[in-house]
């Protein structure tokens, strides 16, 4: 009887066995392998399996949140019938023993919901209240910490957890935990997979993989668009393919320094599409990355032609505003010239009949832009009256800029007019901006106009006809919007038949000429011109001058007057610095008798007689200790330009 009996519990166990090797089995195979997807309804499936093979009535499975102060439960399943709500979550507030034996790695199983320990009387009070009989509960490790928990209990009848049924809840509770641990690793794949291609293909940049052979081994859209291959074309593909020769050897010399040390490197080139386009200005950079025990060049590419056409237009702005520097300088200077020569001849003195002729002749003209010559003696007032006639006009806001051509050496003249390059020439050490740039928008006084040279007329003629020039030592053309006033002490009609000045210029010029009266026809001016340099001067030179003589004013009205106003404000001033009393006390003047019978010589008439005696005298020999330039203090060449001007020519070949 007693064998009888013990081979039944035997024949028992082996069929318990069996049974649970048949379960387990499927088990395995239902949760081996599967896709992320795929694992959520095996897991329901098998804790149903679970339920019933143990006898159990309810099942749940749950993983600790990630900050551990709480334990999800993740997956349940209850018998139909039993209407017990599910679990959601446990921690210190809810089921706290049951929260920290999972925690602490313990083992539980209740037959009887009364063998909960006095201090779980808060759990057992739940656990009563839902009606459960048993309870067994299983922590479940990963590399030797808890992650997750099984628990298995009923409602029906009690149930005794015998040690071979623990054991085997052990199996499946590790297989279970095994899979749990699975899906979330694939889960994290997943979304770093999801995480690295959303990145990549948000990039702005062309962002791609290869492999050291140079391979494609993954690439963003923008990649594709740009090179206008499909998915399947580009897998096929290198980098290299995209590329010139030349700018293949230069990435492939980057590449190979990246495997040399692990570096990041970057280089500029140009992609080349699948039509054969060349889509210019591209910088890439690319380093080595490791993935197990493989490496892969990680590349990115983005598109730098805007900012290089910004970096060209920064050069071309730079440049502008060096420029514009240069000539604000250059303005400046002239700007403080005229200020000063505005503040000392800021007015025009008279109430003579001659004098309101020139007032009505210059407002005709003044609001036009037409060009205007102004002539007349030497100091007449002619850049007083071209001032007059730019603040008259609609350019007064802009420049009013003065060239003497008389005061300027012949081979410099067209450099202030019209400027040179930095090395132009010898002496240009640094660029200069002419005085047409200079006055563009405003007024250019060219006074003493008959002095430019006859080979720099032609292209004073074409700026002011076409109003466009080229600096010395430059190509390049530039436009100007100048007014031009010129002035001359000269006859240039005389000046043209005697082929010293072009003609067309002429014309160009005498559009509206105005002829300014000489001081001598305009003696009803004389006494105000005194009384205005007389109040001028007192300021200046620290006099108090308040009577002036009739005997004065009647011989300063008499005399000839050959240098203008000009030489009366020279008198006026040096009568000032001689009188020590508050009346004006002015040495003779020049008899009046000797400067009308002698006809008066011109500037230049008498500095040809001049050059002409010290000719005579040295021979004509101009260089040597005994030339002419040396008795003139000139260099030779200078004294060859004057003479040449002056039209002299040696006795023999006259």
């Amino acid at each position: 009887m007693q064998k009888d009996k013990i081979a039944n519990q035997h024949t028992k166990v082996l069929i318990e066995n069996s049974s649970f090797e048949s379960m387990l089995g499927d088990l395995s195979a239902k949760l081996a392998n599967l896709p992320l997807e795929s694992i959520d309804a095996a897991i329901e499936s098998s804790l149903k399996s679970i339920v019933e093979f143990f006898e159990a009535d309810r099942c749940h499975l749950g993983t600790f949140s990630d900050d551990q102060t709480k334990f999800v439960i993740s997956y349940f399943y209850s018998r139909p019938g039993i209407n017990i709500p599910p679990i959601t979550g446990i921690g210190e507030d809810f089921l706290p023993f049951i929260y920290k034996s999972i925690k602490k790695d313990k083992l539980l199983a209740f037959t009887k919901i009364t063998e909960f320990p006095n201090n779980a009387r808060h759990d057992r009070a739940v656990i009563e209240k839902m009606g459960l009989k048993s309870l067994f509960l299983l922590p479940l490790k990963i590399d030797n910490a808890v992650h997750f928990g099984l628990s298995l209990s009923t409602v029906r009848k009690q149930q005794e957890w015998k040690k071979h049924t623990i054991n085997q809840i052990k199996i499946v509770g590790n297989i279970l935990a095994n899979v749990m641990h699975r899906k979330i690793a694939l889960k994290q794949l997943l979304e770093e997979k999801e995480w690295t291609e959303a990145i990549m293909e948000g990039m702005p940049q062309l962002t791609y993989v290869m492999n050291l052979e140079g391979r494609l081994i993954r690439w963003n859209k923008n990649y594709q668009d740009l090179t206008g291959y499909s998915a399947e074309e580009l897998t096929n593909k290198y980098p290299s393919d995209f590329l010139s020769e030349e700018h293949n050897k230069k990435v492939t010399e980057e590449l190979q320094k990246i495997i040399e040390d692990g570096k990041e490197r970057s280089v500029e080139y140009d992609i080349i599409t699948k039509d054969g386009k060349i889509v210019p200005d591209y910088y890439g950079s690319g380093k080595l990355v490791k993935v197990g025990d493989e490496s892969f060049f990680v590349g990115q590419t983005i598109d730098i032609s805007e900012m290089k056409q910004a970096q060209r237009k920064i050069t071309i702005q730079l440049q502008e505003i060096r420029e514009l520097k240069d000539q604000l300088e250059v303005e400046n200077i002239y700007l403080r010239q005229e200020l000063m020569n505005a503040n000392s001849s800021s007015e025009i003195i008279g109430e003579s009949d001659s004098l309101k002729h020139i007032f009505y002749r210059a407002d005709q003209v003044a609001a036009l832009d037409t060009t205007v010559l102004l002539e007349g003696e030497t100091g007449t007032g002619k850049e007083l009256f071209a001032r007059y006639l730019h603040q008259k006009s609609k350019r007064k806001d802009k420049p009013f800029i003065t060239v003497n051509c008389a005061s300027l050496p012949a081979t410099l003249i067209e450099s202030e007019l019209f400027g040179h390059e930095k090395g132009a020439f010898t002496d240009a050490v640094q660029k200069q901006i002419g005085r047409f740039e200079l006055a563009d928008g405003g007024t250019l006084f060219l006074d003493e106009i008959g002095e430019i040279p006859i080979e720099l007329q032609s292209k004073l003629l074409r700026v002011l006809q076409e109003g466009e020039f080229e600096r010395i030592g430059n190509p390049r053309t530039l436009k100007v919007n100048v007014r031009v006033i010129a002035a001359t002490n000269k006859v240039l009609e005389e000046e043209v038949q005697k082929g010293r000045f072009r003609e067309d210029l002429y014309y160009r010029l005498n559009v509206f000429p105005i002829t300014i009266t000489p001081l001598r026809k305009r003696v009803s001016d004389i006494p105000l011109l005194v009384e205005y340099f007389v109040r001028r001067f007192n300021q200046k030179i620290g006099k108090n001058i308040t009577k002036i003589p009739k005997k004065v004013m009647e011989q300063l009205k008499t005399y000839h007057w050959p240098g203008n106003i000009r030489e009366l404000e020279n008198i006026i001033e040096r009568a000032m610095i001689l009188s020590h009393s508050s009346t004006l006390s002015m040495e003779p003047m020049p008899s009046t008798k000797n400067v009308t019978k002698k006809k008066l010589q011109s500037l230049e008439d008498h500095e040809r007689d001049y050059i002409n005696k010290v000719l005579a005298q040295t021979l004509w020999r101009i260089n040597g200790p005994k030339g002419a330039a040396l008795i003139l203090d000139m260099h030779p060449e200078t004294l060859r330009s004057r003479i040449k001007k002056l039209g002299m020519k040696h006795p023999k070949h006259s």
